[in-house]
């Protein structure tokens, strides 16, 4: 079938159009040639384009790409400014990087050995291209154009321009919303010139001859690993997998619309070894990967089976976002839903916990519950209990806690805990009861790394900032531990942090000598030192505080200095979502505490300074997770950290468990997954300073549920 075929409408949006089966897997279908001009380009949008490219193959099609490569600050700038001698070895370093993480996520395997074969039979050949040389050297700039032309047998071809991309996020219905404008060559003049000014423009483009871009071969290196990967590679095979892949992420998507949002390999990975497991377990992923979603698809599945569904969250903020999201994600079936705490009473009307839990009235119910809540008496009493009751469980590790175990005692069918830190700091206790009850971690864990590698998070840089107490907070700081050395004299304790938890005593003092590291008088004015020094227009950034009067202070300092700068907690006096609304839109400095660690995404921030100490490491991996959410046009993110340090004595026998240990355990992990691992080499040297034993930080951290 020929292009002029169709009848393609003169622009598409996603808000109401389906780009993909209207227009690009048409045009994909009946072209023998399609030039692209892409910012970015993906393996996985062969998961949506497999039927289509099957084929463009068998036409003889060939694809032409030109794309930015990701790469960093420093990078983008040696290229821009004609360090030619470098330049091969730069775009070689950077796509590598690329291509490792494409082989090295199995969910991700299919769609990369079938991009490894396209290229090595020169189905597709690819160019990049980046900004040459600008006078402003403080732009920062990047090759952004998106255009495209498919171009059949007969002479004919249709061009676009528009936001989107060649990738998976680009084209799916539920991915970026996005729109182009089409121009087909036959349907008069106007479109016939677009048509060829384009294609013009691409041939200059390809061969180097557009003046501000300079356009690379792909690098012969990277050629040669694809065609590795390629070895016994049959196109065929491959995209029957990927068909595979489509039918399994349809079969688990929540909302049943075809504009309904799709889940990654990763979730569906997850999904079904789950029901393998007999439909229990612990989804083990990283903060930003989607478990929320993740979830959704099991709870959509079970509202099939006519289950009742119980999910289970640990604050009211969570209660709310949960139930909004459901309301959004589940549609096309009635679904009813009972909100228990956070004022939320009905449930404790006589019998109405029982009827709403009952299994004669499971028809596409939905409970939803603080932790708090589910684990007191009458809740537990009151409910139907039996194998139709379906348990979900946020931040499941919470679950954990004494004085919430009782809700493990509840007999319901198929559970699943959600977590990126299942395990509970000090407490195997409680982390076995969990793992007893839910039926342990789902493998494997989609771990920071794993989600970094597949692209579903930003890649990130790392810059410790250390600072050391006041003398009149050395000097608590030093009474403290003098009490902490005379208890584990007097109790016997090993002094290691498995202790911890079950001595209460040993706990608050711990604990009140983390709040002087906590309020250290020395971070606002790093703070403002740090905005000051890198600190650019139009950034967004986050400063993470401990405490309401640490944000002030902060925020007073920052203005003060000229930054544009404001609050955001849950007390606060004025328009939550307006001020997260002026962030999104122009940038500034965002001063905030622990409320945006409980589900409030902002993921255009490219740039976070934590302020915020912490003895439970499980904290600031949630706030590395959220910093690192993928944004259009964000390419990777940078995290400075205030690493608090007192002055030990040589006499202090305590040092297992000082606060020093908690504060590196958390910068070595943030050090460890960074792009400058250089980072570590910093902090290996202050726990040598410290006679700390480095290699042991990494389990460091006490289990502080109530903080």
């Amino acid at each position: 079938m020929s292009l002029n075929s169709f009848e393609f409408k003169a622009s598409y949006n996603k808000a109401e159009n389906n780009i993909a089966e209207e227009f690009y897997l048409p045009c994909m279908r009946s072209a023998v040639k399609y030039d692209r001009i892409s910012g970015y380009f993906g393996s996985t949008i062969y998961i949506i384009a497999w039927s289509a490219l099957k084929e463009f193959i068998q036409n003889n099609g060939r694809m032409r790409l030109i794309c930015s490569p990701y790469i960093s600050d420093t990078d983008e700038a040696a290229l821009s400014e004609g360090y030619s001698a470098r330049n091969n070895q730069l775009l070689a370093d950077s796509i590598k990087e690329e291509v490792e993480a494409l082989f090295s996520s199995p969910s991700l395997s299919a769609p990369a050995r079938l991009l490894a074969y396209l290229v090595a039979e020169g189905i597709i050949d690819v160019k990049i291209a980046v900004p040459g040389e600008h006078s402003d050297s403080d732009t920062r700039r990047m090759f952004h154009d998106k255009v495209g032309v498919f171009s059949d047998t007969l002479g004919h071809s249709v061009g676009f321009r528009g936001s989107m991309n060649e990738t998976y996020k680009g084209l799916s219905s539920d991915g970026n919303i996005e729109s182009i404008d089409v121009f087909p060559s036959w349907i008069d003049a106007r479109d016939k010139i677009r048509v060829d000014n384009a294609l013009r423009f691409f041939e200059r483009l390809w061969h180097n001859e557009v003046s501000g871009v300079v356009v690379y071969p792909f690098p012969a290196a990277i050629r040669e690993v694809l065609k590795d990967k390629a070895k016994g590679a049959n196109w065929h095979q491959l995209l029957d997998e990927i068909k595979v892949i489509e039918s399994v992420s349809t079969k688990w998507k929540p909302d049943k619309r075809p504009s309904g949002k799709t889940p990654r390999p990763h979730q569906t990975n997850a999904l079904e070894a789950w029901v393998r497991n007999d439909r229990r377990g612990i989804f083990e992923h990283a903060t930003g990967s989607g478990k929320t979603f993740t979830a959704m698809c099991a709870i959509r599945d079970a509202l099939d089976r006519n289950e009742t569904v119980l999910i289970l969250v640990p604050s009211r903020d969570l209660l709310t976002q949960w139930y909004d999201e459901l309301r959004e994600t589940i549609t096309g079936i009635p679904v009813y839903y009972m909100l228990c705490g956070d004022g939320n009473v009905e449930w404790r009307k006589p019998g109405a916990l029982h009827s709403w839990t009952s299994a004669a009235k499971a028809q596409h119910r939905i409970i939803l519950s603080t932790m708090d809540t589910a684990s007191s008496l009458d809740f537990i009493q009151n409910i139907s209990q039996g194998d139709h009751i379906f348990l979900v469980a946020d931040e499941v590790h919470r679950l954990g806690s004494p004085h919430r175990r009782r809700v493990l005692q509840l007999q319901t069918g198929a559970r699943l805990g959600l977590s990126a830190t299942p395990y509970r700091y000090g407490d195997p206790l409680g982390t076995q009861e969990l793992f007893t009850y839910f039926g342990g971690i789902i493998p494997p864990p989609f771990t920071l790394e794993d989600a970094i590698k597949s692209g579903v998070l930003t890649r990130y840089f790392y810059h410790p900032q250390k600072l050391y107490l006041s003398a009149s907070e050395q000097e608590r700081w030093n009474e403290i531990t003098e009490e902490i050395r005379r208890l584990i004299a007097r109790t016997g304790s090993s002094g290691q942090t498995t202790d911890i938890i079950s001595n209460p005593s040993l706990q608050r003092l711990l604990i009140n000598r983390a709040r002087i590291v906590k309020n250290a008088e020395g971070k606002v004015p790093l703070a403002i030192s740090t905005l000051r020094n890198h600190y650019r227009n139009g950034q967004k950034w986050i400063v993470y505080c401990d405490n309401i009067t640490q944000l002030k202070a902060v925020l007073r300092g920052a203005m003060a200095a000229g930054f544009d700068a404001f609050e955001y907690y849950a007390d606060m006096v004025g328009d939550r979502e307006m001020t997260l609304s002026y962030f999104e839109s122009n940038g500034g400095v965002l001063v905030s505490i622990k409320c945006l660690d409980e589900g409030v995404d902002i993921p255009s921030t490219t740039h976070a300074l934590i302020l915020a100490s912490s003895q439970n490491p499980r904290e600031f991996v949630q706030r590395r997770g959220r910093i690192l959410r993928k944004s259009p046009g964000k390419h990777f993110a940078h995290l400075y950290d205030a690493i608090t340090m007192p002055v030990i004595t040589d006499d202090e026998n305590d040092k297992s468990l000082s606060i020093i240990s908690a504060e590196l355990s958390r910068a070595i992990q943030f050090g460890a997954g960074a792009e400058n691992p250089a980072c570590i080499t910093d902090l290996k040297n202050i726990a040598v300073d410290f006679q700390i034993d480095f290699n042991s930080l990494k389990d460091g951290g006490i289990e502080d549920d109530d903080e």
